[in-house]
């Protein structure tokens, strides 16, 4: 007989698989509605709502007073992304990423990084630091949008296809 632990631990498991399906098939529903590329769906409506709960995590941590927690948060985080999960997902298959990918996404992720290093260099992170980083956030979006509008790769049309494969997507409810 399993313990409840274990029991629990593959439940929250399976609940995560299906959750991240849905998350993956509503991005692609919405990606189609709004005409725009898969990447971009998936950098946006993906890359937010899966860092929702690092937010709340992040958030609750400077309300109570422990804003390494936020900080060591968000660094942890990215770094088991780059990392971690790219690193898997590269050794499970191959990924492609298109120059325009390459040059805008990585690019501006090594350019934050260094904002950042450059703003929490002094005496930590202050409002307008904060405000800083909102805008290029704001900035990045608006680029990555533009960019992804324009553009039609090879890549683009190889993430279109296998955005069709997927199947249906749920319909919104009500």
């Amino acid at each position: 007989e399993l313990p409840m632990n274990t029991l629990y631990l593959l439940l929250g498991i399976g609940i995560l698989t299906v959750g991240g399906e849905l998350l993956v098939r509503g991005a692609v529903g919405m990606a189609n509605h709004f005409k725009v590329s898969p990447l971009l769906s998936g950098l946006l409506i993906v890359g937010f709502g899966t860092s929702m709960p690092e937010l709340v995590v992040s958030i609750d941590a400077v309300f109570t007073g422990q804003p390494d927690i936020a900080v060591g948060n968000v660094v942890g985080s990215n770094i088991a992304n780059v990392l971690l999960i790219l690193g898997l997902c590269a050794v499970i298959t191959p990924l492609t990423v298109s120059r325009l990918a390459l040059n805008r996404d990585a690019m501006t992720v090594v350019a934050a990084t260094f904002l950042f290093i450059f703003l929490a260099a002094g005496d930590g992170l202050a409002r307008m630091d904060g405000l800083i980083l909102i805008a290029g956030l704001a900035a990045y979006i608006t680029w990555a949008y533009l960019t992804e509008r324009s553009a039609t790769t090879p890549v683009a049309q190889m993430h279109e296809s296998e955005a069709e494969d997927l199947g249906p997507v749920p319909h919104a409810i009500g």
